[in-house]
């Protein structure tokens, strides 16, 4: 009983979806017509490079452990 309970909420939305009804929709379509509607139209200009930050340029995370390790020399073998 409590399974049916935890998946109703998906039954309930795809009984929805096969009525061919978009929840949101309507919502969705008049923000978008807001949005075209307040876009002012830009004179083209040149645009800068984006500057890079210089803490960019350091390694982080998985490359810097990938750089720490491409400037080590390859493991010795093991001895038997």
């Amino acid at each position: 009983m409590s399974g049916l309970l935890f998946l109703l909420p998906a039954l309930l939305l795809a009984l929805v979806l096969r009525a061919r009804r978009f929840p949101g929709e309507a919502r969705i379509a008049a923000l978008r017509a807001r949005r075209r509607r307040g876009r002012a139209r830009r004179a083209p200009g040149r645009l800068a490079p984006p500057r890079r930050a210089p803490w960019a340029l350091l390694p982080r995370g998985s490359a810097l452990l990938a750089a720490a390790l491409a400037t080590r020399p390859p493991p010795v073998p093991a001895a038997h």
